[in-house]
């Protein structure tokens, strides 16, 4: 009971919803990534952020080894300073020196010495491309203060340098500039100055998720795909609609063949079983009205061998007649109710003009009605759908009539009403009678109920008059529900009784 309740709750169908589940996979799979991208884009920054406040300040300290030797370069020989090159370099990092000699314009830098060592005609060409990179523009002012460039400079043989740093150093009127800057392999397996959705890692690693994403989605596009030719399936099943009645037929799934055949014999002996339920309570009302037959035929010799003076054996006579009487309206009321159950068992249902089958329908029943001094006022809408069946809706009907006509008096009128509304077919039967007592109208569909009055017998009758056996209404319920619908009852404001019945129509 707790698990029905807990059921029936929107937030629990919510939570269960393959629709929902989806939706937050698809939103689970769009925020990772931009969650990661973000971080590792961080990590990314920090990590080039301190490679290159590591190369900058290893620019510096060689800049203040170098200092002495600049002071010294008149007076000393050119590879003396290359040998202070030499020893100040740290690991795989290159070594420049350049002088702005004082007075002098501001892109006049002059090569001095370089490690690893270059030959003149070297270090003219990587003056030359420098220039044209606007470099030395960039040179100029840091006879100010030290810069920090991570330039990339393409080189011959297709390698790359990164200018790591730029240290000024002042002697004497001139402006040394000393220059680090590592090969762009060594310094980082990324370059620095690459965007971080330009690296390679990054650009892998992103086609393996557009990949897999688009796997993901297929794979729940395959199933909703699936779940909506599943629930197809069904449906035609569920209407049993002509040549569409295998489930294994509309199934795609292979790894729900053995449902879709266990399904199918399901449908099978729901047929079977209701056509042997026909079949039983065919056979079972005519084997007890066989017997009643004969003792209503035999009857008649007696009541005319029977004097009219004695009063006691016509009397016998007439309570026979009313008990085979009603023994046979039980027993065709028990046929009824055992082909109402078979009915809602599997019914057939189909696309029906409910408009035009209640009008050949009513045309019929006004007949009758007109001979009891009773009236039919039907109101029926053009052109109305609904999934029913009609051996089913005639039942409803018929039974409904015969409700409101016991409750409406001579002279008055019975309202046939069919309307669409929404997605769904009312059909509503009123009658213009006393009504019902309200404590009494719950338990109007049940089986067994009826405030009708029953048969009375007099002389003048032979006691065979109308037998309600509480059935009419049960009948109508178990037939509306077993197609999809559902069926209340209300007393009326303008007085009278009203049944209506709701099934689903066609959209």
């Amino acid at each position: 009971m707790e698990a029905d309740s807990r059921a029936d709750r929107p937030l629990f169908s919510l939570l269960r919803s393959f629709s929902v589940k989806l939706i937050a996979l698809a939103l689970v799979l769009l925020t990772v990534p931009l969650i990661l991208y973000w971080e590792f884009q961080r990590a990314e920054q920090a990590q080039s952020r301190l490679l290159r406040n590591s190369a900058t300040q290893t620019g510096r300290v060689i800049a203040a080894m170098l200092e002495p030797r600049f002071k010294l370069f008149k007076s000393e020989s050119p590879q003396d300073l290359a040998d202070a090159l030499k020893g100040a370099a740290v690991g795989s990092t290159n070594v420049k020196v350049l002088v702005r000699p004082a007075n002098s314009g501001r892109d006049d830098f002059i090569y001095v010495a370089a490690y690893p060592s270059l030959s003149a005609s070297a270090l003219e060409q990587e003056r030359g491309e420098l220039l044209r990179s606007g470099v030395f523009g960039r040179l100029a002012p840091t006879c100010d203060a030290a810069t920090d460039l991570a330039i990339r400079v393409d080189k011959p043989k297709r390698t790359s340098e990164i200018l790591t740093s730029m240290t000024p150093v002042h002697v004497e009127g001139n402006c040394w500039i000393v220059i680090t800057s590592q090969n762009a392999t060594d310094l980082a397996p990324v370059p620095l100055d690459l965007t971080f959705w330009a690296t390679p890692s990054m650009r892998i690693a992103a086609g393996i998720y557009i990949i897999s994403t688009a796997l993901i989605f297929a794979l729940f596009i395959q199933m909703w795909r699936n779940v909506a030719r599943f629930r197809q399936a069904a449906r035609r099943i569920r209407l049993r609609e002509a040549g569409a009645i295998s489930f294994r037929e509309l199934n795609s799934i292979p790894e729900l063949g053995r449902v879709a055949g266990d399904f199918d014999s399901l449908v099978d002996a729901l047929v079977a079983s209701q056509q042997a339920i026909k079949k039983a309570a065919e056979e079972t009302a005519h084997a007890l009205k066989a017997p009643l037959a004969v003792i209503s035929q035999s009857i008649e010799p007696l009541k005319r061998a029977v004097e009219p003076t004695n009063a006691v054996a016509r009397r016998s006579l007439q309570l026979i007649e009313g008990s085979v009487a009603r023994l046979d309206a039980l027993v065709t009321s028990a046929r009824d109710l055992e082909e109402a159950g078979a009915e809602v068992v599997f019914p057939e249902r189909t696309q029906m003009n409910l408009s035009d089958f209640l009008k050949r329908l009513l045309a019929g029943h006004e007949a009758a009605l007109s001979l009891q001094g009773k009236r039919l006022e039907p109101h029926i809408a053009d052109g109305i759908i609904a999934y029913a069946n009609e051996e089913l809706i005639e039942t409803v009907v018929e039974n409904l009539l015969d409700n409101a006509a016991s409750y409406t008096p001579k002279g008055e009128k019975i309202e046939v009403t069919l309307a669409k509304k929404g997605n769904f077919v009312s059909l509503s039967v009123a009658d213009h009678g006393p009504g019902v007592d309200p404590a009494a109208i719950p338990r109007i569909f049940d089986r067994y109920v009826s405030n009708r009055p029953g048969p009375e017998l007099s002389d003048s009758e032979s006691g065979a008059g109308e037998n309600h056996q509480g059935l009419g209404l049960w009948i109508v319920k178990r037939n509306i529900e077993g197609l999809g619908g559902e069926v209340v009852g209300r007393n009326r404001d303008e007085g009278g009784f009203e049944v209506t019945v709701s099934l689903r129509g066609r959209v």
